[in-house]
């Protein structure tokens, strides 16, 4: 009886600590910037769900394309339509891991490389970029820059105003995780 309870115990254990090694928001910000001498594009979601698995340094996020908002209506509805064809790749994703060493016990901040499969406009793009990450107890912070190109996604971008558009975009990446309870 009590080699069962201790093993009761330690499945129980072992399913919780799995379970802490999780953490999730549904909040991340992220905000990309085209903008030329030309023309100031500007954008910004405050609805992308982002998790990250610590024990496996595992990080994932998706965002709805319809979800960024610019400062101008216009621009956003030929963002949607006519360059991410929202309505027929309506999400962009990020599938990746920290590669570099880290110690998610510690609350220092630390910058770490990250590598992964970044999904827009139905392409894939393998991409590295530096994060900066402060584990914490009860949440974990992170952020990130980098930058790519609509070539790289095959996003057609016209000759009339190609001028008015970067040929290297920024994206910035700002999240807060929690521990992910189910």
């Amino acid at each position: 009886m009590n080699k069962l309870i201790l093993l009761v115990t330690l499945s129980i254990s072992f399913l919780t600590a799995g379970a802490q090694s999780l953490y999730l928001t549904k909040d991340a910000k992220i905000n990309f910037n085209s903008s030329t001498p030309l023309e100031d594009i500007v954008a910004e979601s405050n609805q992308t769900t982002t998790i990250l698995d610590i024990e496996k340094n595992i990080v994932k996020f998706s965002v709805l394309t319809t979800s960024f908002k610019f400062r101008r209506a216009l621009m956003e509805e030929h963002f949607n339509e006519n360059y991410m064809e929202s309505s027929k790749f309506p999400k962009a994703s990020f599938n990746g891991k920290i590669i570099s060493p880290i110690d998610w016990k510690s609350e220092k901040t630390v910058s770490v490389d990250v590598k992964g499969t970044l999904t827009m406009h139905g392409a894939n793009s393998e991409v590295t970029f530096k994060a900066t990450i402060t584990p914490g107890k009860d949440k974990i912070s992170a952020s990130a820059e980098l930058k790519v190109t609509p070539e790289a996604f095959s996003i057609p971008i016209p000759s009339a105003v190609r001028d008015k558009i970067a040929r290297e975009v920024t994206i910035k990446i700002d999240a807060v995780y929690a521990p992910y309870h189910q």
